[in-house]
């Protein structure tokens, strides 16, 4: 919990994290929903402050003051690209908090080849908005489910291990700012989380 008056998610994405989070207490009076290529937003609950901003994390200022989430997109940052991702946080000062979901391992593999194929075969009819498009490229031209399954997988073999995290706390802690890593959950559904701190936070 950081008593934060504004908090930017990047890479959000259709923000599906931030609105879960929003759901279950998580009361920012002003959200920042960053991404290179946006997506229409959540709707999310007065009296919040919603602003869409189009951003490159690794080129460009991040908006907002206060904590940072990256929710299931680190992994696909390359190793250079992460690291200066890390570098940029700490000199912002600001809070950080990642996750990832997915782990290099045969459960992830196994439990996105089921939501990707059967999963996704199962809910796209109850997807809402409904749309006659979607039915056509999940059930009678399957461009859906080879897609998205092929993406899940690339999602997983890029996916971090904790001995990957842990190096780069190791590596990016800086004596003005620290980063911790923490495996949260049981075994079959486990989830990563980097954490970056600085030592005096200045900013709410």
């Amino acid at each position: 919990q950081h008593a934060c008056k504004q908090w930017t998610d990047c890479c959000t994405g259709a923000a599906g994290p931030v609105h879960f989070l929003v759901a279950n207490g998580a009361m920012v009076p002003t959200i920042f929903l960053t991404d290179k290529f946006l997506l229409p937003p959540p709707v999310l609950p007065l009296p919040i402050e919603t602003q869409l901003v189009t951003v490159d994390v690794l080129q460009d200022e991040l908006p907002g003051n206060g904590i940072l989430t990256i929710f299931n997109a680190f992994h696909h940052f390359r190793l250079p690209q992460r690291q200066q991702l890390l570098a940029q946080v700490t000199a912002t000062h600001r809070p950080l908090w990642i996750a990832e979901i997915t782990q290099p391992n045969l459960l992830s593999f196994l439990v996105i080849t089921l939501t990707t194929t059967i999963g996704q075969c199962l809910l796209a009819p109850l997807v809402r908005p409904f749309s006659w498009q979607r039915i056509l490229f999940t059930y009678l031209l399957p461009i859906n489910l080879i897609s998205i399954t092929w993406d899940g997988w690339m999602s997983v073999i890029r996916s971090l291990s904790a001995k990957a995290f842990e190096h780069h706390c190791q590596q990016a802690s800086t004596p003005t700012y620290t980063f911790q890593f923490v495996q949260v959950g049981p075994w079959w559904k486990k989830v990563y989380i980097l954490t970056g701190q600085p030592h005096e936070n200045i900013n709410t």
